[in-house]
């Protein structure tokens, strides 16, 4: 089985982006990831008996490291622009090692707070038997996800802490085991880009230094499939439910985007009628806001394939 691994990191995604690997459709293959920065390692934060480990994994190229590493890039044989990837995600494997880290402020917080009275600090946190260690009294059961999951723009290049409708820095925990994540494809051979895995994240990723930030190894396959006329922005889909996402500053028009997008995929591929898909978003919608740190924030909406069952 093929593997992409650490040793060629991108910081930005772009077409120029040398490939460091090809796959076919329908090929499982491996992707190493490398864990986001996190405090040095004579940091108090980081427990005497997970230092040497915590060496290991964690990123060496600060004060250079723009955060977010990728690991690619991964072309994909026989992708074309008109097409979508699919990347089916079909294991995450974090490290035995995370952290999190909050500089002081954020945008989830108001200014007027300051450093909203908590101030810059950090956590490092031992991995052990599908849980995270918070401390010797409590632990949390992982909920392992890919933050980062883009292919390469056509024009732009991003630095990675971005996400539009090449896919990026999504931070959605949806992006996980059993996950399919369809992105529009830019350029020829897609270039698949993977990284900023994390072991858990709370809705709105509030601290800004993740989630637990781990790297690991996912289990992937990716397929390739024709665009659906109406598809701008990913989609995302798993046995229980399809999604829409999109990323935008201010918050309202993410939400406003990713309802869009679904009333779209209904009108598309249901048989709905516009004016019918959006009364019956208002019955059945879910949507929250999955990250609010990055420079622009992004929204998930769902809807149950259950309640889809009868349109077909």
């Amino acid at each position: 089985m093929q593997r992409a691994t650490r040793e060629v990191l991108y910081y930005e995604t772009g077409a120029d982006n040398a490939v460091t690997m090809t796959v076919k459709p329908g090929e499982v293959f491996e992707v190493e990831t490398q864990m986001n920065r996190g405090p040095n390692s004579d940091h108090p934060s980081v427990p005497d008996h997970l230092r040497k480990y915590y060496n290991t994994v964690r990123s060496d190229s600060l004060p250079t490291d723009k955060g977010n590493a990728s690991s690619g890039a991964i072309r994909v044989e026989g992708a074309e622009p008109g097409q979508v990837l699919v990347v089916h995600v079909e294991k995450i494997t974090p490290h035995n090692i995370g952290w999190t880290g909050y500089r002081g402020n954020t945008s989830a917080m108001p200014g007027w707070l300051g450093d909203s009275n908590v101030g810059p600090t950090s956590k490092v946190v031992e991995i052990r038997d599908g849980k995270i260690i918070w401390n010797d009294k409590f632990s949390i059961p992982i909920k392992p996800m890919l933050g980062c999951v883009g292919v390469a723009p056509l024009r732009d290049r991003w630095v990675n802490s971005w996400a539009g409708v090449w896919g990026g820095n999504f931070d959605i925990q949806e992006v996980t085991d059993g996950a399919q994540v369809h992105i529009p494809i830019q350029v020829p051979g897609a270039n698949l880009h993977i990284g900023d895995m994390h072991a858990l994240q709370g809705d709105g990723e509030i601290c800004g230094g993740g989630g637990i930030e781990t790297g690991g190894i996912a289990r992937l396959r990716v397929e390739l499939k024709d665009k659906p006329a109406n598809m701008t922005w990913p989609r995302i889909e798993n046995d229980e439910y399809i999604m829409t996402t999109a990323q935008a500053r201010p918050a309202e028009d993410a939400f406003r985007t990713a309802l869009s997008e679904m009333l779209l995929w209904l009108e598309e591929e249901y048989n709905f009628a516009r004016k019918d898909a959006f009364m019956f978003l208002a019955q059945v919608l879910e949507a929250r806001i999955t990250q609010f740190v990055n420079p622009t924030f992004s929204y998930v909406a769902k809807v149950k394939k259950g309640y889809l069952e009868w349109t077909k």
